[in-house]
Order: C-alpha cells, then structure tokens, then sequence
C-alpha cells in the first residue's frame, strides 16, 4: 500500500551538526559504556547516559575510521570518554572496522523514535487548503446503498471526471478543520474536532480525532485549512457520473461523504534527531489536539501543536509542556467556619503558576502545524497546555 522504498533510520547528519555550546548533565547512574540492543531508540539510549536527551548532538562523536559513522546499530558499543575534559560519546572503533562484523540478517540502523508509534501519522493524514476542500471529489454511495463499507466491496463518488480506469486513488475521512485565532498577541491556528461516532476507528488507531464525515463544524475563527485521514484505497472500474470504485486496500470502513485524493508519493525519513528549536518559541504556542481526542495522552501518544515549518519547526525539535496557570478562589482568605481571615494575604484570588509535565519531539511538521510525541513525564498532556525551550522547567 505504501512506497517507502527510500525510509532511512538512524541518526542521519549528525557528523554535519557542531557539537552545541551548552552545559552538558550526564546522569548520576550513567554507565561507561553501552551495548545498543534492538529495540532501542537513540531517545532511549541518549537518557541513559544524559538528563537531557537532546544534548545528544553535544556529546556524539562518531569514529572517523568507521564507514557511515552517522548510524547506529544493534550490537554497536559506545563508550563515554572525556576530549579536553568534555564528556564525548564514541563508538569503539575495532568492532566495526570489519564489514564481516555485523551480520546481515540483523536489524537496520535504530531510530530516534519507535516507528511503529508514530507511522501511521506519516502516511495516512493529508492537510489541504480551504478552497480546496470544495473541488474534492467524494464517495456518494457504496454499493446496495450501504453506509459503510470495506474491501472487497464497490463504492460510487462524484467529481472525479479527471480519472480514467485503472487509476487508484485514496478514500480520505474528514477530521478536523484548522482556524486562525488571535491568541496572546499573534494568530494561532486551533483545530476544531469532529464531533460524532467516535468509534469509527479503533480506539488505539484513531487520528487526532475522527467522527461522522457530514457532521457540521462549530466554526469558532476563520477556516485556513482541513486535515484529512486516509482510511483506505480505491481503483476507478468505470468512469462517469458517478463513477464506480472497487476497494482495493482498507484499513478502516468508507463511508459516504469521504473524500477522494490522488496517491501521494511522499516518503518520509527519520533521520532526524531531538535537539531544541533553533528558533524563537512565541508566547502561548500549545498543544491543539492529542490523539483520538483523549482528555489527556501520556508517554508514546501523539500530540499536535500550533506550530509548524513556517515557523522554523522541523522533525527532531524537542520542548516541554506545562499546564497553563489556573485562577482558584482562597476560601480561607475571607475566613471559613469560624476561622480568623490571614492578615498576611490580599485578595481571594490565587492565580496558580504553569505546572511542567514533560517533553515532546516533533515527527513531522507541516505548514502551520506539527505532530510530536510524548517522550517524558508523570502526568497527562492535553489540548491547550503550552509548549516552550526544552531547558526550561519552572
């Protein structure tokens, strides 16, 4: 279904990236040495030996002796030494200077994030304009009129007079519309949800949010664009109005109402790895939606932010969250059951400072939004808490 013939994992451009000038914090419990295991992740690996993955670039150095020093393998050794009393991590040359070394039934080179977390999010949504939602053809039936359907099954659309026969296209669910809002001095964009049936999709599988394909929005500011959510895949059997598909390859049932879009050959890479943004985090940047519309999502799960490469934000970029600061009423200012009022304390109310809860790492970015995931912390992320500087705690 997909063609991910050139996917890449691994650490990728690392020698290209000069080592950051910042203090580097290895752990308490670091060890001097590590042997990389399948299924680890360069995340992983990196917090073994720093309380700050992203300060991973800091201390990688790569043997110069060895052939495509930029990957990592399962069975590699790193070593943590000390270059002019820098810490530096480094790959112990003689076990790679063989190419009969390393078998070549083993796994490929590890990832920086657990793929099988975040795949789905870089093959099945689609982001498109405003004006170009209308001139999207759709599905106006399915055969004997059901509601939904699924391979092998046939289905009808409408629009699609540019299609011949044999063209395969992707049945696509509308999930959520983007607005632009003022938000703390600057246009954000803000998703707004599908409401509906939910259970659409599984729960573990569902994107952002997915509900009924006709459900009318609650517009709140001004449509700049749709995501939409590759359900499945079609061939066009014959053409005309309407024209016939079958379905050839679906992962969740086609209904009427989705839409259709041509195959789309792009092909992502993941060798990125975590490192602060380099550009300026604006004042309330946050979390827009979390996956499958949970109230709040924790380690591994997907978040998307208001954020994306227009404004500099790449795959790899690492920040905290925090809690937005809350107002509470003092019941005890004003005195409560008989107990004297503070002489010491003006006012009832209290305004709660943010409250960090953890970090994510953008995945992938679009034009104003990017999907990250959750890599640390205790306590759930949720739709509206701020994102800032990955450094920053308090």
């Amino acid at each position: 279904m997909r063609t991910i013939a050139t996917m890449v994992l691994g650490l990728g451009l690392l020698l290209a990236m000069p080592l950051l000038a910042q203090d580097v914090e290895l752990r308490d419990d670091h060890p001097d040495e590590y042997v990389v295991q399948e299924g680890d992740t360069l995340w992983d690996i990196a917090g073994r030996f720093l309380t700050r993955p992203w300060q991973w670039p800091a201390i990688w150095q790569a043997n110069p002796q060895v052939e495509n020093p930029h990957l990592i393998y399962p069975g590699d050794r790193l070593s943590l030494i000390y270059v002019d009393g820098q810490p530096r991590l480094v790959l112990d040359g003689p076990r790679r200077l063989s190419p009969s070394i390393r078998r070549t039934d083993t796994a490929g080179p590890i990832a920086t994030v657990p793929l099988s977390a975040i795949e789905p999010y870089m093959v099945r949504p689609r982001l498109v304009g405003a004006d170009e939602l209308p001139q999207l053809p759709y599905i106006v039936s399915n055969l004997d009129t059901r509601s939904i359907s699924a391979e092998p099954y046939r289905a009808f659309a409408r629009g699609m007079s540019d299609y011949r026969p044999g063209d395969q296209v992707v049945v696509a669910r509308l999930t959520f519309q983007l607005e632009e809002v003022e938000s703390e001095g600057r246009m954000a964009v803000r998703q707004n949800v599908m409401r509906g049936n939910r259970g659409a999709v599984p729960a573990d599988q569902r994107p952002i949010e997915v509900g009924r394909t006709l459900n009318p929005f609650a517009q709140t500011g001004d449509v700049v664009g749709y995501q939409l959510w590759e359900v499945g895949r079609a061939e066009v059997l014959t053409t005309g109005d309407p024209t016939q598909l079958e379905l050839i390859d679906t992962e969740f049932e086609v209904r009427a109402g989705d839409y259709i879009l041509p195959i789309d050959p792009y092909i992502y890479d993941l060798t990125f790895f975590p490192r602060p943004p380099e550009v300026d985090i604006p004042a309330g940047a946050s979390i827009i939606g979390v996956r499958g519309g949970d109230n709040a999502v924790g380690h591994y799960q997907v978040v998307a932010i208001d954020l994306g490469s227009n404004d500099g934000i790449e795959a790899g970029h690492t920040f905290s969250v925090f809690h937005r600061n809350r107002t509470i009423r003092d019941r005890f200012a004003d005195g409560l059951r008989g107990r004297p009022a503070p002489v010491n304390v003006e006012g009832s109310e209290v305004e709660l400072p943010p409250q960090f809860i953890g970090r994510i790492l953008v995945f992938r970015s679009f034009e104003r939004v990017s999907y990250a995931l959750v890599m640390t912390g205790k306590r759930g992320v949720r739709v509206g808490d701020l994102i800032d500087h990955p450094d920053r705690r308090l």
